[in-house]
């Protein structure tokens, strides 16, 4: 294969390679065969909606731990959003075509979600909860802490704002009494992992936590980016500004479902996740990117501030 040909991306779990036809993904911290499984799965299914879909898987070898699926003539959702919404972005040439398309993928998303959460109900343990939550948020507020992220007298109230609600996930019943269920999910369910190509169709990719836990953890997963983004400038908001409540509204969920107290513990568990991250990757970021996330990250605790 010519070196022409093959581009690269890397992340700090995997690395990326692609070719002319495929992309193929290595890694050595995690195992990718949960991925393959489920991708294959939502292909045998045909877990679909007109204009949304996963990925197409191609081969997966348990051997090299090496995913392989089809490469696609697109971008991130995100990018589509973000570029064409601020002036350096349209400067260079950037602009939404049909914003009113765009807006309609997006809510057509809610869709989506909910058949591919539906499809695993009948195989999902009857004991399962969404305890999962409860594990991960602490050990976040454990890496804020050492990385000193956030000051420690906020942390404190952050823990002691959310930190009880999270602990309740133990509870046989807890799922069904906030208005969720457990199923399979995507577990990383975020405008970042969605590409449009260029027919302005959707793809979701990344099921690299794949997990079976609580429905509303990729309702909100996805809901608190389109937030925190529609709050960084004007266009964004004119743009997205309803699209959050659209989106939940296309799942087949009352907006009010915002307001409960499971929605809002993922809803500050998401946007510690994003500073998290934004600082784990700061080193594989430009200057300008990192300063880009920093907008949507400082949207994110300026809502958990408002809160505590």
């Amino acid at each position: 294969m010519s070196t022409q040909n093959v581009k690269v991306r890397v992340n700090p779990r995997s690395t990326g390679t692609f070719s002319t036809e495929t992309y193929k993904k290595h890694s050595s911290q995690i195992s990718l065969k949960p991925e393959a499984l489920e991708l294959a799965r939502c292909r045998d299914l045909d877990i679909r909606t007109k204009h949304v879909k996963v990925v197409e898987l191609i081969d997966f070898d348990e051997t090299t731990n090496c995913l392989t699926t089809r490469k696609l003539k697109a971008q991130e959702l995100f990018l589509t959003v973000w570029n064409s919404t601020y002036l350096l972005g349209r400067l260079k040439g950037h602009q939404l075509s049909d914003p009113d398309t765009l807006r309609a993928r997006i809510t057509e998303v809610g869709s989506w979600l909910k058949m591919y959460h539906l499809s695993s109900i009948e195989e999902t343990p009857e004991d399962a909860g969404g305890d999962w939550l409860e594990a991960d948020f602490h050990q976040k507020i454990k890496d804020i802490r050492h990385n000193r992220l956030i000051p420690e007298s906020k942390l404190v109230k952050i823990e002691k704002k959310f930190g009880a609600e999270i602990d309740s996930l133990r509870k046989p019943d807890y799922l069904s009494v906030n208005g969720a269920f457990p199923c399979r999910l995507h577990g990383d369910f975020t405008i970042y992992n969605i590409l449009m190509d260029r027919q302005q169709n959707l793809h979701v990719l990344d099921f690299g936590d794949t997990r079976v836990s609580g429905n509303l953890e990729d309702l909100a997963r996805f809901y608190s980016g389109l937030w925190a983004i529609a709050q960084t400038n004007s266009s964004r908001q004119k743009l997205l500004g309803d699209l959050p409540e659209r989106f939940l509204k296309a799942y087949g969920i009352s907006p009010e479902i915002t307001e409960t107290s499971y929605f809002r513990c993922n809803l500050a568990f998401n946007f510690l996740t994003h500073l998290a991250a934004q600082n784990y990757m700061k080193n594989l970021l430009s200057w300008n990117s990192n300063r880009e996330m920093n907008q949507i990250t400082k949207a994110g605790l300026e809502w958990i501030y408002q809160q505590i």
